[in-house]
């Protein structure tokens, strides 16, 4: 909120605190309003008389998130809820157009608004008596959340408790991120019915990240609409919809709360990427290292992969007894491998450092994925790596990144249809995933293995889209052609993949044994791949 300007607007007999963060009605009662739908109403406030379109509206509530047209209308629909009889007057739709916010706004003071009621503004009124707010918090080392109670926009208070049991079980699928600090559902459902600025918010619970939402039935349709805010800010990072039908209530909360905490997931990683970026190089901690090491390894280049690497060895320098970063220094030795850059006793290194992690790993389900996918490759250690990926489903089964590296762990051990099942799934999670070239190609060597050569070469060619200097995509789509019969093709798709990825495209058969329990699948790969012109 500006430190200067008016502190209320006032129309109709209604007044918009800007202080409290609240609307009141002509009674001076507090009038139930959503947080997104108070910032709302006094963006429309403010522009009095003018129309106002919908894509102005968007940018202007969502300025850094990526949304749908829901949250405007529910936003919309929330206001003219609170206004009453005269809220479709007062916010008029101009059909095609926007919105005209048509009555006229007097600007001023909270000392000239009516008067507050008896039951007005419980959190508001608290803040206003104690201006300076409870003290702050510290903000954990690991990235830190909170789940505020969703909203139920169904009109109904019996839905509550489907609202407050979604609110519930995204905390609990949030714990078993082990990389994540998660606020109480206790704590969280204290901000139930009430606007406080998720600033404050942050700041009492010592947290980065809020994540809000709502709750919308109709008949047996029911849409959950959230939002992923950085509290220090007020930035919106991600938002998005998800629908399902109400034919088993709990069996939807379960389905729905796996759909969210799998969206959720890397947008959260991501964003910690941008915020460590953006600190200055010469006070990081071991995991700010390891953050920042991160979009160096999805660069896929060589320099990138050196700077990860590097990045990876200073902070398990910092912090030994940090496996999250081993494992993924040992996962970084795998796609080191596949490019063809690794480095004498790299992959030894790598076997290590996953040996390493999965001994202290415990209960840290990311840590586990990365060292038994990195095991099984390098050590050829396939019976700890099943072992540990299986114990990774079991304790994250919603991850995308665990799911699709639990697949490519099962395509070592030549189990291609549960794989198939797990990439499938990974991508459905997460479809903009940072890894998602990682699950194409996977898909594809698994329907290599089951001789479903026209799909693997569609996700071949996608991988390939995704990430053209990553060497696996290419493999998918020469081999296939090749099985298809369509040599030229396999030729001419072998020439680009040499293009791209000079180091790693060869045919590498002592590897593809070494890697593969599926003696067929060796046969396919390495025929393919000499009949698209690679060299040994």
């Amino acid at each position: 909120m500006p430190d200067q300007g008016p502190s209320a607007f006032s129309f109709d007999g209604f007044c918009l605190d800007l202080t409290r963060g609240c609307l009141r009605g002509r009674d001076g009662l507090e009038l139930a309003l959503r947080r997104k739908s108070f910032e709302t109403l006094r963006y429309m406030a403010e522009n009095a008389g003018r129309l106002v379109s919908r894509t102005e509206l968007m940018e202007a509530m969502w300025p850094e998130a990526t949304v749908t047209d829901d949250g405007i209308t529910h936003c919309i629909a929330d206001i003219r809820r609170a206004l009453g009889a005269d809220g479709q007057r007062i916010l008029k739709t101009v059909a095609g157009r926007g919105y005209l916010f048509t009555e006229q706004v007097t600007r001023g003071d909270t000392a000239s608004a009516p008067p507050s009621g008896d039951n007005a503004g419980s959190v508001s009124g608290t803040a206003s008596e104690h201006p300076s707010g409870p003290p702050s918090l510290p903000l954990p080392e690991r990235p830190s959340i909170v789940v505020l109670p969703f909203d139920n926009l169904s009109g109904d208070p019996e839905q509550d408790y489907f609202v407050d049991g979604m609110t519930a079980e995204l905390t609990s699928a949030l714990t078993r991120l082990h990389w994540l600090f998660v606020i109480a559902r206790n704590s969280a459902f204290t901000y139930k019915e009430k606007f406080v600025d998720v600033r404050q918010i942050g700041r009492e619970l010592g947290v980065r990240y809020v994540l809000e939402g709502t709750i919308r039935r109709a008949g047996e349709r029911v849409r959950i609409t959230c939002q992923l805010v950085e509290a220090e800010t007020g930035v919106y990072i991600w938002a998005e919809h998800f629908d399902g039908v109400l034919d088993d209530v709990f069996d939807l909360q379960d389905r729905l709360t796996e759909t969210v905490a799998g969206a959720l997931e890397p947008s959260l990683s991501q964003a910690e990427v941008r915020r460590v970026r953006q600190k200055p190089t010469d006070s990081l901690g071991a995991y700010d290292l390891y953050l920042r090491a991160l979009p160096h390894h999805y660069a896929q280049t060589r320099e990138g992969s050196d700077a990860a690497l590097s990045l990876l060895r200073e902070a398990i320098r910092l912090d030994p007894s940090f496996v999250l970063a081993k494992a993924f220094a040992a996962y970084t030795m795998i796609m080191r491998e596949v490019q063809g850059w690794i480095m004498p006793d790299e992959r030894e290194e790598g076997a290590r450092l996953a040996r390493e992690a999965l001994s202290d790993a415990r209960d840290d389900a990311t840590t586990l994925r990365l060292a038994g996918q990195a095991i099984s490759w390098l050590a050829h250690d396939r019976e700890h790596g099943v072992a540990a990926i299986e114990r990774a489903l079991s304790l994250n089964p919603n991850s995308a990144q665990i799911n699709g590296g639990a697949a490519w762990t099962l395509l070592y051990v030549a189990q291609p249809n549960r794989a198939i099942s797990l990439f499938q799934r990974a991508m459905r999670l997460s479809p903009l995933d940072p890894e998602l070239s990682y699950f194409l190609s996977g898909l594809g060597y698994a329907y290599i293995m089951v001789g479903r050569y026209e799909e693997a070469l569609d996700v071949g060619r996608r991988a390939v889209a995704e990430m053209p200097m990553r060497a696996t995509g290419h493999r998918v789509v020469v081999v296939a052609l090749h099985a298809l019969g369509q040599v030229e093709g396999a030729i001419r798709a072998g020439e680009y993949y040499r293009r791209m990825c000079p180091t790693g495209a060869r045919v590498f058969a002592s590897r593809i044994m070494g890697e593969f329990a599926d003696s067929n699948f060796h046969r396919v790969m390495i025929e393919g791949l000499r009949g698209g012109g690679l060299p040994e």
